[in-house]
C-alpha cells in the first residue's frame, strides 16, 4: 500500500524541534520548492524527518492527561488563565456547557485554568474545575457558599483577578457577558481578556441599536419597532405595520428582547394586539424591558458565520471561516408558531427538527458576499478576536428590500441581511466555532502530487513553523487504488481556542512571550496504521432508535475524552439507519437486516455535526465529487485569507487535523476489521442492537472486547418486563417493582379508550398511570396518563407516527415528549409513583426547600466495575423542572435538568444512602452487569428501601451526564478521561 508519512503535533517546551534542526529543514523546504518535478526527493524529505525525529517524539509523548495543571514541568510558566461562566440571564445553563468545553481543551501543556461562577443575582465565586460538569448551575447553585470561596462584590472578585490570572476568558452568554458588564469591570481594573471592548459590546448586542448602526454603515438591516415598557403606543405600532405593509389583523412579525441571547424569548406574532401582548409578556417576565418587534423574513435562508481576527496588537484582521447553512425542519403542526423559528430547544438539542449545511447550499457569488461582508462588519463594530454573526440570504421572492430612502451609496449587497451579532459564540463540544474551524481547507489531490506540491507552495514561514513545533512521526494514509484521496486540514478544538487565547494575548506585550502550543496528535485519518505500543479503540454510536441523537452527543464525547491519551488510537464510527428501518421494538433481526446495516469510519470534521442524520449525509457528500469540488473552492480562500495573517504570527504551529474520506463498511465487515485491529470497542449506541444484545453478541463471535454488559444482561435489561420478572425476589432485601400491565398496541388502537381505562384502574388500583413502551431507551414514549383523555390524545399520537407530543398537551402540566420512531409492539402501564417536590430556590439567597411527605424520592445512578463485584457511585437525586416525567432535555442537553449529587442530607441520611447503595449492588448482582450500567428508581429517604424504574446497559454519556458528575463525587475524583478509560479497562478484563 502506497502510504505517506505527517506529522504528529507536539509542544516547543518539550525540547523537540530546537532551532538548528529548523534552519536544517527550513533549508531543505526552500530547495523542495525549486524541485517540484522530484517526486522521490520530497517524500525521502519528510521521511528523513521521521528517522531523524521519531525517537526523541517518542521519549517526550505522555501517556497521561492533565487536570487542573497537575503534570506540569518544573520551571515551565504557565499562562494563568481565569475562565468566567454562569451570568444573570437564561443562557447561563449553556455558559457552563462552553466553559466546560473551553477547560477541556486549553487546560494543561503551558496553561493553567482557574474557575469563576457569577450567579443570577451577579455574586461570584471561585469554583472548583469539577463544579462544571454538572448539568445545570441549579445543581449547585443553593451550596455554593458552602463549597466555593465567595466573594464580597464584583469589585473583590476583580481585585483578586488582578493577581490570580494573566488574562481572562469569558464565556458568560448574554446579559453581563455580551452587554459589556463583566468587561467593563476588567477594564476598570486593567485586567486582559478575549473578546470585545466594553463599549463596543454594548452598541452590538442591543438588537434595536444594532441594527440602527448596521444601517450607518450601509448594512441592510430588518424592519423594526422598539417597546420600552408596558406602555404600548397602540397606534404608533399600528402606522409601523401599515408603513411596512403588514396586516394590522394578521401581519406575521418577530418579538424578541433587545438585550438577550439570540434564542431566549423569541416569538412570532400576528398583529397588532398579539404583537403588544407578546411584547408585554416578555417585559413582566422579566427578561428585558426593550423588546423589538421585526418583520418575519419570508422566503428567506439563515446563516451564520465564525468570524476569527488573526491580526496582531491593534491590526485586526477578520476571517469569516465557511457559514453553515440553518434549514428548519417543517412538520405541518396546526400551531402557526411551531415550526416558524430557530429556538433555543432546536438550538441546543439534537433532533431533527432543525439540519445544518456547512457550506450552505447558496450559489458561490453568495456565500463569497457573506464572507467579505460579515469580515468588514466585524471591523465597522470594532469587534475583537471571534464572534459569531446571524443573518439571511434573501430569494429574489423575499418580502425584505431595501428601504426606499436607501441609495446605492455604501450600501452593500441587497440579498444578505445581518441580524444577529454573537459576542461570545457558544462553545459546546459541537459548536458552530469547532465545526467551521475543523473544515479549513479540503480538496481531492494525487497523494504524489500533495507531499510534492502542497507541502513545498505552504509559505517558507509555515514549513519552518510546522519543523519547530511539529515533530515528524510516522503517519499513514493510504492510497486509493485511483491514487486519489481527498485531504481536509482545519483546527483541532485545543487549536482554535488556543489560537483565540494568543490572538487575545498579542494586545498585550508581557503575555506574548508564553509559549503554550498545542501537544495534541494530528487528527482524523481513518486509517488503523499505528507506531509503537497503541490500543486501538473503535466508538460507535447513531443507530435508528429516537435516542440516535443523545447516542451522537454520548460518541462524540467518548471520542473526545479519549483521544487525549497518546497510547490510543481512537475512531469514531457512525451506525447508520437500517434501510429497513427497523425498530429497536422488535429484537428477533434478521440476518439480513443485519446485512443491510452499514458503519461509517469518521474523520474529525464530519464526527462534529449535530445529528446521526447530518453525519450520514455529511459521508455521502464527501464522497460525491462535485460537492467536493465546490466546498474545495471556497475552502480554499479561507484557507488563503487565514494564513495571510497568520504568517506574520511566531507563535502559529500549523494546522492539526488532517482528515481523509469517510469509509463505509457493512456491520459484519465493521466488526472483522475491529478484530483485525485487535480493536476495543466502546458501545454508546442506545437501545436498539446496542443495547439489546445483537450486537455484544456479534461482538462476542468474533473476539472482539466491547464496553458495558454482556449479551445476556443487555437482553434482561433492555425489555422492561423481564427486567422486573429477574428481580422481583429481592424484596425481602428492600429492593422492590413497580406493578404492571401490559397491552399490545393494536389491540389498544382498536378497542374503546374507556374501557381500556376503567381495566387499568381495576388492575392497578390506582387512577393515574405512567406509560411507556416496553422495549425503547428511557424518555421515549413516556407520559403520566391522568384520564381516559390523556390515553385517547397519546394512543393518537401513536397512530399518526407523531414525532413528539407538544408541552402541556395532556391533562397535566408536561415538557415534551418524545415519541418512538416507529409504532411499539407492546406498551407498559404502571400505577404511577408519587414523589416529593423538591425546589431549588431562584431567590436572592439560594436554597433547596423540600416538604418530604410522601418520603420517596427519583434518583438515578451509576455502577461500575467487574461481574459480580460492581459498585454503586454516589446516586444523583433527580429534580423534575417541566412536569411529573423527566424530559429528554433534562435527562441529556447540558444546562437542562437539576440533578443533586450526592442526595443532600437534609433529604436523606446517611445511613438511608448506604442502604440504597447496597440495594443498587444486589440489582447489577442479580442482573449480571459487568462494566457499568445505570440504574434509575425511586428510593425511600428513611429506610433506603429502592423501587426499581428500569436500568440502562448503555446509559448517556454526553458531557453533563449524571455518571460523569457522579465520578467526581468519588474519592479522589475521576475526571471524564480517567472515567472513560477506566470503562475502556474493564471492557478488556471481563469475567
Amino acid at each position: 500500500m502506497a502510504s505517506m508519512a505527517i506529522g504528529v503535533s507536539l509542544s516547543m517546551s518539550n525540547g523537540i524541534g530546537r532551532r538548528d534542526d529548523v534552519a536544517r529543514l527550513s533549508a531543505k523546504a526552500l530547495k523542495l520548492n525549486q524541485k517540484k518535478n522530484s517526486q522521490s526527493e520530497s517524500r525521502n524529505m519528510i521521511l528523513g524527518m521521521n528517522r531523524r525525529l521519531a525517537s526523541r517524539a517518542k521519549r517526550t509523548v505522555s501517556k497521561s492527561v492533565l487536570v487542573d495543571g497537575e503534570g506540569e514541568e518544573k520551571g515551565q510558566t504557565n499562562l494563568r488563565v481565569g475562565l468566567i461562566c454562569g451570568g444573570p440571564s437564561a443562557e447561563r445553563g449553556i455558559s457552563l456547557n462552553s466553559a466546560r468545553s473551553v477547560l477541556d481543551h486549553i487546560q494543561g501543556n503551558g496553561i493553567s485554568v482557574s474557575c469563576y461562577y457569577i450567579d443570577a443575582h451577579l455574586k461570584s465565586f471561585a469554583i472548583s474545575s469539577a463544579q462544571l460538569y454538572s448539568n445545570t448551575p441549579a445543581d449547585f447553585d443553593f451550596k455554593l457558599e458552602s463549597l466555593a470561596q465567595g466573594f464580597s462584590s464584583l469589585s473583590d472578585l476583580a481585585e483578586h483577578l488582578v493577581s490570580a490570572v494573566d488574562i481572562v476568558f469569558p464565556v458568560i452568554h448574554g446579559r453581563f457577558g455580551e452587554d459589556g458588564g463583566i468587561q467593563e469591570l476588567l477594564e476598570s481594573h486593567n485586567i486582559p481578556f478575549v473578546g470585545t471592548g466594553s463599549s463596543e459590546c454594548r452598541r452590538a448586542f442591543d438588537k434595536y441599536e444594532a441594527s440602527l448602526e448596521l444601517k450607518e454603515h450601509g448594512f441592510m438591516s430588518v424592519p423594526n419597532y422598539l417597546v420600552q415598557g408596558i406602555g404600548v403606543d397602540e397606534s404608533e405600532i399600528a402606522q409601523w405595520f401599515t408603513d411596512n405593509r403588514l396586516d394590522l389583523d394578521v401581519g406575521k412579525v418577530v418579538v424578541k428582547p433587545a438585550r438577550a441571547g439570540s434564542s431566549i424569548g423569541v416569538k412570532v406574532a400576528f398583529g397588532v394586539n398579539d404583537s403588544i401582548k407578546k411584547a408585554v409578556e416578555l417585559i413582566l417576565e422579566g427578561i428585558d424591558d426593550r423588546i423589538v418587534v421585526e418583520v418575519f423574513i419570508e422566503n428567506g435562508h439563515e446563516f451564520t458565520a465564525i468570524v476569527l481576527d488573526v491580526g496582531s496588537g491593534s491590526d485586526s484582521r477578520p476571517v469569516v471561516l465557511l457559514p453553515s447553512e440553518v434549514q428548519l425542519q417543517f412538520h405541518g403542526s396546526d400551531d402557526p408558531e411551531e415550526d416558524a423559528i430557530f429556538d433555543y430547544r432546536r438550538k441546543y438539542l439534537p433532533t431533527q427538527q432543525v439540519t445544518y449545511h456547512t457550506p450552505p447550499r447558496f450559489p458561490i457569488h453568495v456565500i463569497k458576499s457573506i464572507r467579505e461582508e460579515a469580515s468588514l462588519l466585524f471591523q465597522k463594530l470594532g469587534l475583537r478576536d471571534f464572534a459569531r454573526i446571524d443573518g439571511w440570504y434573501l430569494a429574489p421572492t423575499s418580502n425584505i428590500s431595501p428601504a426606499p430612502n436607501e441609495t446605492s451609496r455604501g450600501r452593500m449587497s441587497a440579498d444578505i441581511i445581518f441580524t444577529d451579532i454573537n459576542l461570545i459564540s457558544g462553545m459546546e463540544q459541537n459548536s458552530f466555532l469547532f465545526q467551521q474551524a475543523s473544515k479549513v481547507i479540503k480538496d481531492r489531490c494525487n497523494i504524489d502530487d500533495y507531499v510534492n506540491e502542497m507541502l513545498p507552495t505552504v509559505p517558507y514561514y509555515c514549513l519552518l513553523i510546522f519543523c519547530e513545533t511539529f515533530v515528524i512521526v510516522p503517519y499513514f494514509f493510504p492510497t486509493p487504488k485511483s491514487g486519489y484521496s481527498s485531504i481536509q486540514v482545519g483546527f483541532s478544538h485545543s487549536n482554535i481556542l488556543r489560537t483565540i487565547l494568543h490572538r487575545a494575548s498579542s494586545r498585550l506585550p508581557h503575555l506574548t512571550w508564553h509559549n503554550y502550543e498545542s501537544n495534541h496528535l494530528l487528527r482524523g485519518s481513518t486509517t488503523l496504521e499505528t507506531s509503537g505500543d497503541v490500543q486501538k479503540v473503535f466508538v460507535m454510536f447513531g443507530g435508528d432508535t429516537s435516542e440516535r441523537q443523545v447516542s451522537v452527543m454520548s460518541g462524540t464525547n467518548v471520542w473526545m475524552n479519549l483521544q487525549r491519551f497518546a497510547d490510543l488510537k481512537v475512531t469514531p464510527c457512525l451506525l447508520s439507519p437500517s434501510l429497513s428501518n427497523s425498530s429497536s421494538e422488535f429484537p428477533d433481526k434478521t440476518e439480513s437486516d443485519l446485512d443491510n446495516r452499514e458503519v461509517w469510519l469518521l474523520p474529525y470534521s464530519v464526527v462534529l455535526r449535530h445529528t446521526a442524520e447530518e453525519i450520514l449525509a455529511e459521508c455521502l457528500e464527501a464522497i460525491e465529487p462535485d460537492r467536493a469540488r465546490f466546498t474545495s473552492r471556497l475552502q480554499k480562500q479561507v484557507m488563503e485569507d487565514l494564513m495571510d495573517g497568520l504568517k506574520n504570527q511566531s507563535w502559529f504551529g500549523g494546522f492539526d487535523i488532517i482528515d481523509e474520506l469517510p469509509i463505509k463498511y457493512s456491520l459484519r465487515e465493521w466488526i472483522k476489521l475491529a478484530s483485525e485491529a485487535q480493536a476495543t470497542v466502546f458501545i454508546a449506541v442506545h437501545g436498539g442492537i446496542g443495547e439489546d444484545g445483537t450486537l455484544q453478541a456479534l461482538l462476542e463471535d468474533e473476539g472482539v472486547a466491547y464496553t458495558g454488559p454482556g449479551v445476556r444482561a443487555s437482553r434482561t435489561c433492555m425489555d422492561k418486563i423481564i427486567t422486573s420478572q429477574a428481580i422481583s425476589h429481592l424484596s425481602e432485601f428492600g429492593v422492590h417493582t413497580i406493578s404492571k400491565d401490559v397491552k399490545r398496541t393494536e389491540d389498544i388502537m382498536h378497542e374503546t379508550i374507556s374501557n381500556i381505562w376503567d381495566e387499568l384502574i381495576t388492575k392497578l388500583r390506582c387512577l393515574t398511570f405512567c406509560v411507556k413502551p416496553a422495549r425503547d431507551g428511557c424518555s421515549t414514549g413516556v407520559a403520566r396518563l391522568c384520564s381516559s383523555e390523556d390515553l385517547t390524545v397519546y394512543v393518537q399520537a401513536l397512530k399518526d407516527c407523531l414525532p413528539r407530543i407538544p408541552p402541556n398537551t395532556l391533562s397535566k402540566t408536561h415538557g415534551m415528549i418524545e415519541m418512538p420512531n416507529t409504532t411499539p409492539e407492546y406498551l407498559i402501564f404502571e400505577p404511577f409513583v408519587e414523589t416529593d417536590e423538591i425546589v431549588v430556590s431562584s431567590k436572592a439567597k439560594q436554597k433547596l426547600s423540600w416538604k418530604g411527605t410522601r418520603r420517596w424520592v427519583e434518583i438515578t445512578v451509576g455502577v461500575i466495575g467487574k461481574r459480580g463485584s460492581m459498585r454503586s457511585l454516589n446516586p444523583s437525586l433527580t429534580v423534575k423542572e417541566s412536569g411529573d416525567i423527566l424530559s429528554l432535555e433534562e435527562k441529556f442537553q447540558g444546562g437542562t435538568g437539576i440533578n443533586l449529587t450526592p442526595p443532600p442530607p437534609t433529604i436523606m441520611s446517611k445511613d438511608a444512602l448506604e442502604r440504597c447503595k447496597q440495594g443498587i449492588e444486589l440489582i447489577a448482582e442479580t442482573l449480571g452487569l459487568e462494566g457499568f450500567s445505570r440504574i434509575d428508581a425511586f428510593v425511600h429517604v428513611e429506610t433506603g428501601e429502592v423501587l426499581v424504574i428500569e436500568v440502562n446497559t448503555v446509559p448517556g454519556m454526553t458531557p453533563s451526564t449524571v455518571l460523569i458528575q457522579q465520578a467526581l463525587a468519588e474519592q479522589p475524583p475521576m475526571y471524564p478521561p480517567q472515567f472513560f478509560r477506566k470503562l475502556l479497562h474493564l471492557a478488556t478484563q471481563r469475567v
